[in-house]
């Protein structure tokens, strides 16, 4: 069990300052470490999804805005706004979804 501090009570291997910090820093991102994390992974999928299908998405949805959510496509539209419209008619938050237009040409940089 952990450590009674002035009304606290500490994981076992939190100091009172490691305590604070933690509060602090979960109430400035609005989650907690183990919530961010599980996020980020979400994220991460999506980002390789689209990496991974690019050459399948420019197929399928050439031209077209998409929103990707924990590595699945939620949706497709023409316009930026008509995919958010669908994004939240069907209940995903476009502040959580990787959207991107599926652009066909190829550019190269030269750098």
């Amino acid at each position: 069990m952990g450590i009674l501090t002035h009304g606290l009570i500490l994981g076992p291997d939190l100091t009172p300052w490691e305590s604070l910090v933690r509060r602090t820093a979960e109430a400035a991102l609005g989650a907690s470490a183990k919530q961010i994390h599980r996020e980020l992974r979400k994220f991460s999928r999506a980002a390789k999804l689209l990496s991974s299908k690019r050459p399948r998405l420019i197929n399928t949805h050439p031209r077209e805005w998409v929103g990707l959510f924990d590595g699945e496509l939620c949706a497709t539209d023409k316009s930026f706004n008509g995919l958010v419209r669908k994004l939240k008619a069907k209940g995903f938050s476009p502040k959580e979804t990787i959207i991107r237009f599926i652009d066909t040409s190829e550019r190269k940089l030269i750098l």
